[in-house]
Parts: C-alpha cells; structure tokens; sequence
C-alpha cells in the first residue's frame, strides 16, 4: 500500500474576533483548517479565472479596435432559413 505524504506548514491568520467565535460555534476543531485550506482554494482559482476574463477582454478590444465590430448576421441567418424551410416545402 503506498502512503502519500503530503507537505504542510503552519501559519497565523488573523480573524475579526466575532467572526472567529462564529468560526469555532460552526466549524468542529478538527475541520477548520480543511474548510479555511478549500475555501483559499477556491479563492485562488476564482482569481485565476477572473485574470483570464480580463486577459480575454483585452484581446477583444485589441481586435476590436485593429479590426472593428463585426456587423450583426441575425438578418442573414434568418433569410437563409426561410430560404431553406421554401425548398423543403417545395419538395415533392
């Protein structure tokens, strides 16, 4: 059976002493550190995430203003599907 060992440290984080008491009522002492480790987590990605939103956003007003707005294809769709629903009514 193999063991994996994972690497931890030991930290200080500071709390808002109302918070912390509601920490302790809510969440039983040996599962603190998991929730807080989870929650930094998911922390961390929500910010990579948001970091790739505005990297995209970016890339969009680049393109936009070296290419400008693309115009609306809606109208286009919808005639070509007119077109297409008149054949296949059409058939015999």
């Amino acid at each position: 059976m193999e063991v994996c060992i994972i690497n931890t440290v030991r930290v200080t984080l500071t709390f808002p002493e109302d918070f912390w008491e509601e920490v302790k009522r809510t969440i039983p002492s040996g599962e603190r550190s998991g929730v807080i480790v989870e929650a930094t987590r998911r922390e961390i990605q929500r910010r990579k995430q948001f970091g790739s939103i505005k990297r995209i956003q970016a890339l969009q007003d680049r393109l936009k203003g070296k290419y400008g707005e693309m115009p609306s294809c809606v109208e286009d769709i919808q005639q070509m599907r007119e077109e297409r629903d008149a054949e296949v009514n059409n058939l015999p």
